[in-house]
């Protein structure tokens, strides 16, 4: 024999559900970002210490767009720190959104939670 089904509460359950799946993807791009600046970071830190091997006056090309322009081999260092130093400040700032979206899914399974113990006391 079927419960009767209280379309309020089943309405509520269906848009937590959507809150908190939408939820896990904000966190799983928030990973993917992470992980992508990760590794650019890297690669920025290889580039940085290949070019500290390299003699001061040795000419140097940074690519732009189709053409190469010749600048000073200090310059171009400058650039790569810089680069890692954005993405550094990158990451802090997508770990800060994720903990936020850890904490906004946390709060949505207690909601689901409390509805489902406040559906089987009834």
């Amino acid at each position: 024999m079927a419960l009767p089904v209280d379309m309020e509460l089943k309405k509520a359950f269906q848009e937590l559900q959507a809150e908190m799946i939408f939820t896990q993807q904000q966190l799983r791009i928030a990973d993917v970002q992470i992980q992508t600046l990760k590794r650019q970071i890297q690669h920025a830190e290889l580039t940085k210490h290949e070019l500290s091997a390299l003699p001061e006056e040795t000419r140097l090309y940074e690519g732009v767009g189709r053409m190469f322009v010749l600048k000073p081999h200090n310059g171009i260092v400058k650039d790569v720190g810089d680069r890692i130093s954005q993405a550094e400040s990158k990451i802090k700032v997508i770990e800060n959104n994720k903990q936020y979206l850890e904490k906004n899914l946390k709060e949505k399974e207690n909601g689901i939670r409390e509805l489902v113990t406040s559906k089987i006391k009834k």
